[in-house]
């Protein structure tokens, strides 16, 4: 459907009488939301926005099924239905301290065209997260999904999607809808001081919806200060685009915290990654969970998959056993820069990095079947400042990385037990370095990372009271 089609109806969807606050579930022609009155102190949030809302601190919201912003992910036909989308897109913008609580079958989807306005403070965060009290649930709701106009990648190597048009179907479920575009330089808003937590929902054999999922979203959006917390699948993923991301907290998600493919072009520093660390879960399904995951191998061959992360703290839990803190597939370019894997020695080894297949055959690049016969590493990563510690003995690897006998993947890899502060800083004489600033990845948007001294996603001798996180994160959630 064209978006001029579906604007049409929209027009008669809205023409209908309409009584109360929040979505009109018996409107059968598109379910329009409907604004919330001003003087309400309580308003359910579903449907189709279709002009600009605010979300206002006093009011209890309550995300109670798919509340889609805007109507860009549908079928675009050509560059004009881009342009289309892009003048009818709206505006959600929500205020410092709200607070919305979401039933199970709760979706955030902020569509290609359309922004979200979200930016809280470190002392009034925004919150998303499930409706009873407290944040130690996972999978109570859906998440929030970001798409935008920014490039995806197809697998196979078969390229950039489209020359004046893009729409690849969004993981997550069929009300997804489609993203991407030609527009590296896309803004879908921002996401600054947000918590979310206790999502998680699946629709199906790998479709399900992360803490936080961008799609396609360039880098003319803002991500900065953001936690994702008990999230039953990945906390943050990228699925193409370019939107860099700072300061990130990624706690007790069932699957992978960082997560990028599909040709993702961007830049990631200060993270703190806690994975699993309650020691009597187990892993919903089939979630392998590790601190990062990138693909480029296999079926979802994608060279064009790069970036670069830097001050990256990973804290493998004991509950990612056979799995090792960071695992990259394949042709991932990638530099990893003044960060730590601390893992426990249950774990299948602190950072493995598997050889490419080219040919989605099942082989890798020598012909091989068995990845510790092969002596042949084209995966592009640059370690450079990376501690590595506890990293076990694991079934494939006997402590650091994958394999172990590649001069570029063991180049700048030190190994040692990590000594972690109260503030999730390391106190290792190995973690201070000499200034290194890390390499952008160029996408377009100028990102420059700042020069640090030191290993790891916060500078030594920081008081806990002090550090980046401090304030607005889920009381709790870095607890050692």
């Amino acid at each position: 459907m064209s978006v001029k089609n579906l604007l049409a109806l929209a027009v008669i969807g809205a023409s209908a009488t309409l009584v109360g606050c929040g979505s009109d579930s018996d409107d059968a022609v598109s379910n329009v939301f409907v604004p919330c009155d001003d003087a309400a102190t309580e308003c359910t949030l579903a449907g189709v926005l279709q002009e600009d809302f605010t979300l206002k601190t006093g009011v209890e919201y309550t995300l109670a099924d798919v509340f889609q912003v805007g109507e860009g992910n549908v079928d675009l036909d050509d560059a004009a239905a881009v342009a289309a989308a892009k003048e009818a897109g709206v505006t959600l913008t929500i205020e410092a301290g709200v607070h919305v609580k979401a039933a199970g079958e709760g979706v955030l989807l902020v569509t290609r065209g359309s922004k979200l306005e979200a930016e809280g403070t470190a002392a009034a965060p925004i919150t998303f997260s499930g409706e009873d009290d407290g944040y130690d649930g996972t999978g109570e709701w859906g998440g929030v999904v970001v798409q935008g106009f920014a490039p995806q990648y197809g697998a196979g190597n078969t390229g950039v999607c489209g020359t004046d048009v893009c729409n690849v179907a969004g993981e997550g479920g069929d009300f997804i809808g489609n993203y991407g575009g030609i527009d590296a330089a896309d803004n879908s808003g921002t996401i600054k001081y947000v918590r979310i937590a206790e999502a998680g929902k699946v629709a199906g054999p790998n479709n399900e919806i992360n803490g936080l999922t961008l799609q396609g979203v360039g880098h003319g959006t803002t991500v900065e200060y953001v936690q994702v917390h008990g999230n039953q699948d990945d906390g943050i993923e990228w699925f193409g685009g370019t939107v860099n991301v700072k300061y990130a907290v990624l706690t007790n998600n069932d699957d992978d915290a960082i997560d990028f493919d599909e040709g993702y072009k961007g830049n990631i520093q200060y993270a703190i990654v806690l994975q699993n660390q309650a020691a009597d879960a187990t892993p919903v399904g089939s979630n392998d969970p590790r601190g990062i995951e990138a693909n480029s191998s296999d079926e979802d061959y994608v060279p064009q998959t790069e970036a670069t992360l830097a001050n990256i703290s990973v804290i493998n839990g004991p509950i990612a056993a056979g799995q090792p803190g960071v695992r990259l597939r394949g042709s991932v370019n990638m530099d990893f820069v003044n960060s730590v894997v601390a893992s426990d020695a249950s774990n299948e080894g602190c950072i493995r990095i598997d050889d490419s297949d080219h040919d989605a055959d099942g082989k890798l690049a020598d012909g091989s079947t068995n990845p510790e016969a092969s002596a042949k590493i084209d995966t592009p990563v640059n370690i450079i400042n990376v501690m590595a510690s506890d990293c076990g003995t694991g079934t494939e690897d006997g402590a650091r990385t994958y394999p172990k006998s590649s001069p570029e993947s063991e180049s700048g890899l030190v190994e040692v037990v990590a000594a972690f502060d109260t503030a999730w800083a390391l106190t290792n004489g190995e973690a201070t370095v000499a200034s290194t600033t890390a390499t952008a990845v160029n996408n377009g948007s100028n990102f420059v990372f700042d020069a640090t001294t030191y290993i790891g996603a916060v500078e030594p001798g920081t008081a806990a009271a002090d550090a980046w996180y401090a304030d607005w994160i889920i009381d709790g959630s870095l607890d050692q």
